[in-house]
């Protein structure tokens, strides 16, 4: 089962300071204890502190960084945050997973886990959401979807804390997940097969992001990304043997 410790949860440009102690206070309830704010617009002293309640020690260790890259380099699986979910299939941006599929899809994952929190008022822009693995939204009413972020942080943590107690869902056969690296390496084959298909860039970039998601959601594992790799490597190699052929 997940660790609620290897999660970290990043604050992207927080605008209340009153939501950085509430932020606090809820990863204490579900204990966890990394927080990392990216370029906060306010203050983060005595008012968050206050409202931190009894766990100032969150706010007091924070991390304060200048980007969202560094605040996630050191991570192996990065799940965004979105109360604006794909309204058509054409919007692969957003489409999510609800939280309490996140939560069980997590269960037996050892890696380091980050979740993005957007800005109070515009959230996480597009080009944020694609450093993302995966993305979870919390079904809400449609005329107001949008909630505020510690109540959206308490839903999401809990999930991820129920499965993590209870144990309500084993992953089969208990296979090791793949690692940061080894997915890297699937993305890496897969952009390169993609890159010497004769179609728009535009599609080529859509085509990588809707694969990218896929395999966040699918939580595969090592022998499985091998697998791919492998079929990824093959097509690679003949692909480009194709293109010397009529270049040639």
């Amino acid at each position: 089962m997940v660790c609620m410790e290897n999660i970290r949860v990043v604050f992207v440009e927080p605008l209340f300071e009153i939501n950085i102690g509430y932020l606090a206070r809820v990863m204490k309830n579900f204990k966890i204890k990394e927080l990392y704010l990216v370029r906060p617009r306010t203050n983060v002293g005595r008012t968050s502190l206050i409202f931190a309640a009894h766990a100032k020690e969150i706010i007091e260790q924070a991390k304060i960084v200048d980007s969202l890259h560094e605040a996630i380099r050191d991570v192996d699986y990065v799940i965004g945050t979105t109360g604006k979910p794909a309204k058509t299939d054409l919007r692969v941006l957003r489409i999510p997973l609800t939280p309490e599929e996140l939560g069980a899809n997590l269960v037996s994952y050892n890696g380091k886990i980050a979740i993005l929190f957007g800005r109070e008022d515009i959230g996480l822009k597009n080009e944020e959401l694609e450093l993302c693995d995966v993305l979870v939204t919390i079904p809400a009413n449609p005329t107001y979807p949008i909630m505020n972020i510690t109540h959206a942080a308490a839903v999401i943590l809990y999930e991820i804390y129920k499965y993590n107690v209870f144990k309500k869902t084993e992953r089969p056969f208990g296979l090791p997940r793949a690692s940061r690296d080894e997915i890297n390496i699937l993305l890496k084959f897969f952009s390169s097969v993609v890159d010497l298909l004769d179609i728009p860039e535009f599609r080529k970039r859509i085509a990588k992001m809707v694969f990218k998601r896929m395999v966040g959601r699918a939580f595969l594992t090592g022998r499985e990304v091998y697998t791919l790799i492998g079929i990824f490597r093959k097509t690679y190699e003949s692909l480009q043997q194709s293109v010397r052929v009529t270049k040639g």
